[in-house]
């Protein structure tokens, strides 16, 4: 091998790779940290690609370039001490041959066995983030059978004729989202949306945020108005709830009100075989569903959805 030849090619490809990078950098700057945007964005990453690949073809060289002139400087001073070469038999050649093999195979089994392991451990974070999504979702279902029996028959004629503030059940409406918050698995959060009745809103959304205490200790509703949903598959869902259908959800779903994405149930509460309100019960947080193992793994995955309950659930 003819290292001064070597050193020389490498020496130059290295200075021509660092006068095209200069000039990269110099685009890139103005284009992107000066926020000229010269260039196009689609030549804009190919430049960003580019000089990250110099870099590392830079840095490479660079280390190439150093070895080969500690190599040439060894070999001077061999020279001077006129040390006798010291000759490579084919046998040792060969030994190291497969040597070199052999730690290239075992590399390559250790990253491939550690993938397959990897891979294995996601499959089961997975599964075991499913069941207890499952688990919790079937224990929201138990709650809302319970939750919608809590509403008194004064909260119910409050919520039918919109006179929770004059009926003063605004304290035992306040009293009973915080009991359903402490007295059920999964500290779920409580939310009735009843018919607006002040044009031109159609719904209004009451939970807890929506009761507040004034200064004088008074408490004060302020209920969320919506004139629809944004999302036309939450609209009909709710009207389906209002006419008394069961809406099936197959699709995952983060509305204003439903969110199928989270363990959640939903039912209705009913005064006089009238249909009066919805009532949305989720796990005691707003971020959708997350089991810090699966997502160790397979941070990007979409999260896990269900369809709703299996039946009509009323009070």
């Amino acid at each position: 091998m003819n290292h001064r030849f070597l050193l020389r090619l490498i020496t130059n490809i290295a200075f021509c790779l660092l006068s095209f990078s200069c000039l990269g950098i110099v685009l890139w700057v103005v284009d992107v940290m000066l926020q000229w945007d010269i260039l196009p964005d689609a030549l804009s990453m190919v430049v960003e690609a580019l000089l990250v690949a110099g870099g590392i073809i830079a840095f490479v060289l660079m280390i190439m370039n150093v070895l080969l002139s500690l190599t040439l400087i060894a070999e001077a001073n061999a020279s001077r001490a006129n040390l006798p070469n010291y000759g490579v038999s084919e046998r040792l050649k060969r030994q190291v041959r497969k040597a070199i093999l052999a730690s290239i195979v075992a590399i390559a089994l250790l990253i491939g066995g550690l993938q397959i392991t990897n891979h294995l451990r996601g499959q089961v974070a997975t599964r075991e983030a499913e069941a207890e999504f499952i688990q919790t979702q079937a224990d929201m279902d138990d709650s809302m059978s319970e939750v919608l029996a809590l509403f008194s028959p004064p909260l119910l004629e409050g919520l039918e004729n919109n006179t929770l503030a004059e009926k003063g059940q605004l304290g035992n409406m306040a009293k009973l989202f915080n009991a359903i918050a402490t007295s059920f698995p999964h500290t779920p959060v409580a939310t009735v949306l009843i018919p607006a009745n002040q044009a031109p809103y159609k719904y209004a959304r009451i939970d807890g945020r929506s009761l507040k205490s004034n200064t004088n200790g008074k408490i004060t509703l302020s209920p969320e108005l919506y004139t629809t949903f944004p999302d036309k598959r939450e609209a009909e869902a709710i009207e389906q709830l209002f006419a008394g259908t069961l809406p099936t959800l197959i699709e995952p779903l983060e509305g204003q009100l439903l969110n199928n994405t989270v363990p959640s149930s939903w039912g209705l509460l009913k005064r006089n075989d009238n249909i009066i309100a919805v009532v949305y019960l989720a796990e005691g947080y707003d971020e959708p569903y997350d089991n810090q193992n699966y997502y160790d793994y397979y941070p990007s995955s979409t999260e896990f959805h269900h369809d709703g309950p299996d039946k009509l659930l009323t009070n």
